[in-house]
């Protein structure tokens, strides 16, 4: 069955955390080692968080849910007040990785805003697999962000692109 794609709803906070944290790991252990991925996604990723963005009407807390009921991707952006679409987060758990749910998720975030005229996003230097799918939707990296800059603080890649 083709997962559904909808808004996160309040109470889903837990099985997005979980799913985060899996794909976290998944993609970041061999890098950064599981202490520091454990401790990334306990801070990012934290329940209280989730669940502030989901209940925030100013973001686009997306979530994907197979046939069975169970969470498999997700994804997070906000319009900024520059007319910048902020794309936090697209993950899909590995074991629904491949088949076109990243693009699914990525097109919905995307329509999300159809004011914005420009979208950003921010990407670990090593993770090639993420940068290579950017890259296939015509963003270009614009700069590298040390841990005190962007969204994020770790080092990322800036990635933009302008709406086609």
């Amino acid at each position: 069955m083709i997962p559904l794609i909808r808004r996160g709803r309040p109470g889903e906070e837990l099985a997005v955390s979980r799913l985060l944290a899996e794909t976290w790991h998944d993609t970041h252990d061999a890098e950064l080692g599981v202490e520091a991925v454990s401790a990334v996604t306990a801070k990012w990723h934290a329940p209280a968080l989730l669940r502030a963005q989901i209940e925030d009407p100013s973001r686009c807390f997306l979530v994907a849910e197979d046939g069975k009921g169970a969470l498999v991707g997700h994804a997070l952006s906000w319009l900024g007040e520059d007319g910048c679409l902020n794309l936090l987060r697209l993950y899909v758990l590995p074991r629904a990785q491949g088949q076109g749910l990243g693009s699914r998720l990525f097109d919905t975030a995307m329509a999300a805003w159809p004011d914005a005229r420009r979208f950003r996003l921010e990407v670990r230097p090593d993770n090639r697999r993420a940068i290579l799918f950017y890259e296939s939707r015509g963003f270009r990296i614009v700069q590298a962000n040390g841990a005190e800059a962007g969204f994020t603080d770790v080092p990322a890649l800036a990635m933009e692109r302008s709406r086609p």
